[in-house]
This record gives C-alpha cells, structure tokens and sequence, in this order.
C-alpha cells in the first residue's frame, strides 16, 4: 500500500500516535529473516491495543486488515487479529507473533511476560517498546528501513534471526 495513509489514534488529546502501513509490511518482511519462524502457513500475528480503548481497538483492526493482506515469507499467508492487552492471557490461543500499537509499551510488563511464558515474537513500530522491553524489533519504514533489535527480550522469547540480517540491524 503506497502513499501517505497513516492509521492513528490518540492517548490524550494532544497527542496522536500513528502507525504507517509501510511500517506494518516491513515488519512482514521482517519476518522472513527470522530462523525461529514457523514455517507453517497462515502465519498468525495478533495485534495488541490496549484494553478499553475504543480508539486503539479501531487502529488495531484496520492493522490486521493490512497484515492479513499482506503475503508473508516462502509466500505464505498471514492471518491476523485484533486482541486487547487484558485478552492476551485466553487459553487456546495460538499466535506466533504479536504486533504492539503504540501506547501498548504502558503494559509492557504484561505483554513481556506473555511473550516470554509463550515463545512468541513481538515487533512494534514504537521506540517505547524498548524502554518497556516488551519487543524484541522495533521496525520503522521511511526513506529506508530501520530495524532495532532487545537482545535480551529476543532471548527470552527464543527469536533467533540470521546471521546476515543480524549485520543489518540495531541493538540493544
């Protein structure tokens, strides 16, 4: 999806939070360098917003519709869904990667605790998500892709990403 489309939302009236389409797909094609991705078809990614937020629940739905769009690694398909913070917990869900909205870093001990006890890979668009430690890739799009790596929250959930990719990336 070309163009200046941004979803936002906003956390106080003052202050609006965006998250670009380009930085949604970048994050897909993230996804192809990661050696502890499953090779399985669809590839479930769970939208994460915070709970009771009507704002960032509609941010969060229009996001999946973007990702399920989008055609993941080894041309494989991406199922996605919109799932509050206080959901994250549900038994019987299986997801293999969460995508953070920003904002979701407020709950960052939850959400890192989740990743950790599940395995499960977190990227965000937002720099807050590291302080929180509760992503292990932040991903930007712009004039070119910006990717940060939290070592220690990627350890911690088992990311494993390859030794060329591993060259192009920031860490923390």
């Amino acid at each position: 999806m070309a163009g200046g489309l941004f979803l936002a939302f906003w956390t106080a009236p003052t202050c609006a939070q965006v998250v670009a389409p380009g930085d949604l797909e970048a994050a897909v094609r993230t996804l192809g360098f990661l050696d502890s991705m499953p090779r399985h078809s669809p590839i479930i990614i769970s939208v994460i917003y915070k709970t009771g937020d009507g704002e960032s629940k509609a941010l969060a739905q229009k996001a999946a519709a973007i990702l399920a769009a989008s055609q993941g690694p080894n041309s494989s398909r991406i199922a996605a869904n919109a799932v509050s913070v206080g959901e994250l917990d549900q038994a019987g869900r299986h997801v293999d990667v969460i995508y953070l909205l920003p904002g979701v870093s407020d709950y960052g001990k939850a959400v890192a605790d989740f990743a950790r006890r599940q395995h499960v890979l977190s990227i965000s668009s937002d720099p807050a998500c590291l302080d929180a430690h509760c992503c292990a890739l932040v991903v930007r799009s712009g004039t070119r892709t910006d990717v940060t790596l939290d070592r220690t929250v990627a350890k911690q959930t088992g990311a494993s990403l390859s030794s060329l990719f591993m060259m192009m990336v920031k860490r923390r």
